[in-house]
C-alpha cells in the first residue's frame, strides 16, 4: 500500500485523534447537553401554540451566551481554555442539508411504500420520528466530535423516542410533536446536570485560577 494514500497517512490520524481529544475534554462538562434539554423544553411548549414557534429560533443566540458563559465561569477555571480547530462554514452546511435531504427523503419513501404519502394527516403523525430523524444530525456530528457513549446513546434516544411517539394515540396531532420534544428534553436536562455536577466533584478549581482571580 502506498505511504501516500489517504487511509495510510500516520500525521493525519494523529491530528484527527488530537483534535478528537480536544472535543473530549471541551466536553466533559455537560453544559451542551444541559441547554440541549432548555431549548428542548421550548419547542415542546411552541408545539402546541403555533404563534410561538419562532421562540426556539430566538433562543439560540442566548443559548450560545449561556455556553460561553458556563465555560468561562466552570470549566476554564478547572481545566483551562481549549481552541477548538474552526468549522469550514460552507462545508458543514452543506452536509447539514445533505443530512436533512436524506431524512427526509426516507421519511417520504417511507409513507409512500406503508402509508399515504398525500394525506396531512399521515404526515403529522409520524412528525415525531421525522424530527428524530432531523434532531439526531447534531446528535450524530457532535458524537463523531468527542467519541463520547453519551453522545451516541442521545442518537439512539432521539430517534426511538421520536418513533415511539408517532405510534403512540393521542388527541392532537401535535402533542406528539410536544411528548417527544419533552422526553428529550428531559433526558438531555438530567443528563447535563448529572455530567455537570460529577465535572465539578472530579475537577477543582486550579490554584493558578484562584491566585489570578485574587490578584
Amino acid at each position: 500500500m502506498s505511504e501516500n494514500h489517504p487511509a495510510a497517512n500516520p500525521a493525519r490520524d494523529s491530528l484527527q485523534k488530537l483534535e478528537r481529544q480536544a472535543h473530549r475534554y471541551d466536553a466533559q462538562d455537560g453544559v451542551t447537553e444541559f441547554l440541549a434539554g432548555v431549548l428542548f423544553f421550548f419547542v415542546a411548549r411552541a408545539a402546541v401554540d403555533p404563534h410561538l414557534a419562532w421562540v426556539p429560533a430566538m433562543r439560540i443566540f442566548p443559548m450560545r451566551w449561556a455556553l460561553k458563559y458556563f465555560k468561562k465561569r466552570f470549566t476554564y477555571p478547572r481545566v483551562g481554555y481549549v481552541k477548538l480547530r474552526s468549522e469550514d462554514r460552507q462545508d458543514l452546511g452543506r452536509g447539514m442539508l445533505t443530512y436533512l435531504g436524506v431524512v427526509f427523503a426516507v421519511f417520504a419513501a417511507a409513507l409512500l411504500i406503508f402509508g399515504d404519502i398525500t394525506s396531512w394527516n399521515q404526515w403529522m403523525k409520524w412528525m415525531p420520528a421525522l424530527m428524530g430523524g432531523f434532531t439526531s444530525g447534531g446528535f450524530i456530528y457532535l458524537a463523531g466530535k468527542t467519541g463520547l457513549m453519551r453522545h451516541y446513546f442521545l442518537v439512539l434516544v432521539c430517534i426511538a423516542w421520536g418513533i415511539a411517539c408517532s405510534l403512540m394515540t393521542v388527541p392532537r396531532s401535535v402533542l406528539g410533536i410536544q411528548r417527544w420534544a419533552l422526553g428529550l428534553g428531559l433526558v438531555c436536562l438530567v443528563m447535563g446536570i448529572a455530567v455537570f455536577l460529577n465535572f465539578l466533584r472530579t475537577r477543582p478549581v486550579r490554584q493558578q485560577e484562584v491566585a489570578d482571580e485574587q490578584v
